[in-house]
């Protein structure tokens, strides 16, 4: 590779928070998996080949079979599918597990694979005809990762505090790796099977004997949960990659550091080219490679302005609040799709947004570990609250103003000074990332959401845990209490949404009806209502008293990732995975604007009779919200020939 080839490659795609990835065997091509989805790309020129399509629920992992011509994909809706990679056409569906399906392996005759879930179980199946060969039970903890050994005749697996080593065809377990301290999240066979690795949330990494279970060699210096591990073939070196942004060159002979390569953010997985020329490493937002040799950057895979986290009305409900994986929040004006003001300054993905009860400020929080304040009319930056150990993935105003709380993936919620930004408290119990945070409308209590599978209540003033909501069969990704404090809701991976008495933590009503997983909760100003966001790209609207299904709104083309209503209880917003912004009437169920960001530092504003309205500068080219196809501004007519382009003060109603 030439040095110009080694200057780094930015390409646009259309994914959101990255999960597995893995190279071809000819190492040609890269597979990664996100949202709803697999991209299959050009591993050295970043060209989009393919994009897989089908599951229910988030991508989790993916995997090429040895001839290259199959990927199989396990994902949050408890299947795993293999797809034609020359086509992207569906092959085969193994269905059978009760939880999602957190990792995938083929076997190395390309026959079986095998599939690691959160339902406690490793399963064998037949590769050609999705038939169930095998359980392997006796995990304590959701099974996390999954690995053929080189002969097929072993599999390696990760639960709870250990890794497990299994008879491939018995399913008799072999051997136990048990010297972590937390939960182990991966696993690796070396390529002469000797050898096994093994990475865990105490942020160390381990050599083990394959065939005996001791441990060789400790491989301690990350500062975040080891999140991936992979053998580099015929050199004696391993890779890791930590949520702490790194990826990691070792000795897996002696354990001596070799080189490290930093990515933008915590790193979720990756994979070594089976020429151990490359490393792939996949983040929240981004995939990137470098070469091992030189640590030189190759492409990095971005999926840009594409997908909204989040959206939040400002109090007078004249503002909108978005929160991007751009590294960017836009306030909007919502009788205008006019954007007021951009907040940036964060180094990675923001996942939350908030107002001030007075509406002068923003609060936001982001993969990069901080959240910060801002003057919401001018996007100037206020204060930076940093502290967590990991990304933050929510954020709440506290009734008063006074106190704002984050929830991270470090397991833990905090409170802090919202005027001066200084640490308050510190919440701890959760066994998972807390995924949100939501204050009563008195702020007495605080509710937070968890990858454990339960919400908690908590004194904000004093850290005291209170009580636990549990029920939900899969990840709480969402919480928000009604308008008088009566009521809890929680969002959850199991496809479904409850309702709770949050006084006793008796569950009062669950909604099920949504065909995925469902990313966030909220009640209308009155209570009345509900609405929840789901990865089916549908908002659905309950009777928040009976649990009834009240309206389904539709027209996102991807996972809808929050939701929020106007203080007024009109308006319904909503984020989509899809690169769009949404607002909607919920008297009629009629959508009333689209907001788009345009690939360079502009927006469109699309409404239902085909007018728009563009602003900032157009760049390039916009995607479109039907089906995000990509053209110029210039060529708008052409396609849209009704298409009439609006001022930029005109109202959007």
């Amino acid at each position: 590779m030439t040095g110009a080839e080694r200057a780094e490659v930015m390409v646009r795609m259309t994914f959101g928070p990255n999960h597995g990835i893995a190279f071809s065997p000819d190492g040609a091509l890269l597979a990664v998996c996100s949202a709803h989805h697999a991209e299959i790309v050009d591993a050295r020129g970043g060209r989009v080949l393919r994009l897989i399509r089908g599951h229910a629920g988030t991508a989790a992992d993916v995997a090429f079979s040895p001839d290259g011509r199959v990927i199989v994909t396990g994902s949050y809706d408890g299947t795993a599918r293999t797809w034609d990679v020359a086509t992207g056409r569906p092959l085969a569906t193994f269905a059978g597990h009760g939880d999602a399906v957190y990792a995938v392996a083929f076997s190395p005759d390309g026959t079986r694979i095998a599939t690691a879930s959160g339902d406690e179980t490793a399963r064998v199946w037949d590769a050609a005809t999705g038939v169930h060969l095998g359980t392997l039970a006796g995990h304590f903890q959701a099974a996390q990762d999954v690995a053929f050994s080189p002969d097929g005749t072993r599999l390696a697996t990760t639960s709870a505090l250990s890794a497990l080593v299994w008879d491939a065809m018995t399913g008799s377990k072999i051997a136990s790796f048990g010297g972590h301290n937390d939960v182990v999240t991966c696993v690796a066979i070396s390529p002469d099977g000797t050898l096994a690795v093994s990475g865990s949330a105490d942020e160390t990494a381990r050599i083990w004997d394959a065939a005996t279970g001791e441990e060789r060699v400790l491989l301690g210096g990350h500062h975040g949960t080891v999140t991936g591990v992979a053998f580099i073939p015929g050199t004696g070196l391993v890779m890791t990659g930590s949520s702490d942004r790194d990826v990691r060159l070792w000795d897996a002979a002696t354990g001596d550091h070799r080189g490290r390569f930093e990515g933008d953010s915590g790193v979720n997985a990756l994979a070594v080219s089976p020429d151990g020329a490359l490393v792939a490493a996949t983040t929240m937002i981004t995939a990137r490679t470098w070469e091992i040799a030189t640590g030189a950057p190759g492409v990095t895979f971005s999926a840009g302005n594409d997908s909204l986290t989040a959206v939040a009305f400002a109090p007078s409900g004249t503002r909108l609040g978005i929160a991007s994986t751009d590294k960017t929040a836009t306030i909007w004006d919502v009788a205008t799709g006019v954007p007021v003001s951009t907040l940036k300054g964060h180094e990675s993905s923001v996942r939350a947004i908030a107002f001030s009860p007075d509406g002068t400020v923003a609060a936001t929080a982001s993969l990069d570990g901080t959240a910060r304040t801002w003057d919401a009319a001018t996007g100037l930056p206020r204060r930076t609250l940093a502290g967590h150990s990991s990304w933050i993935n929510a954020l709440a105003y506290a009734p008063s103003g006074t106190m704002i709380a984050t929830g991270s993936g470090d397991r833990t919620a905090r409170t802090w000074d919202a005027t001066t930004g200084a640490a308050r408290a510190t919440l701890r119990g959760h066994a998972g990332q807390v995924k949100a945070v939501a204050f009563a409308p008195d702020g007495s209590l605080l509710a937070t959401a968890s990858d454990d599978r339960t919400a908690r209540v908590w004194s904000p003033s004093t850290g005291a845990h209170i009580r636990t909501l549990s029920g939900h069969e899969s990840w709480v990704q969402g919480v928000a209490f009604s308008s008088r404090g009566g009521l809890t809701a929680t969002a959850s991976w199991d496809h479904t949404a409850r309702i709770w008495d949050p006084a006793t933590g008796e569950c009062l009503a669950t909604l099920a009806g949504h065909t995925g997983t469902v990313e966030g909760v909220a009640f209308s100003p009155s209570g009345a209502l509900l609405a929840t966001a789901s990865a089916d790209t549908s908002v659905r609207v309950w009777n928040a008293v009976t649990g009834a299904h009240v309206a389904t709104l539709a027209g996102h083309d991807d996972a809808v990732r929050a939701v929020a209503f106007s203080p007024s209880g009109a308006l319904l917003a909503t984020a989509s995975a899809d690169g769009t912004a949404r607002l909607w009437d919920i008297a009629s169920g009629a959508r009333l604007a689209t907001l788009v960001p345009l690939p360079s530092s502009g927006y469109v504003t699309l409404l239902p009779d085909a007018r728009y309205k563009l602003s900032g500068n157009p760049g390039d080219g916009l995607w479109w919200a039907a089906g995000l196809r990509r053209f110029g501004p210039s060529e708008v007519g052409s396609h849209f020939p009704e298409v009439r382009r609006l001022s930029p003060g005109a109202p959007i109603s």
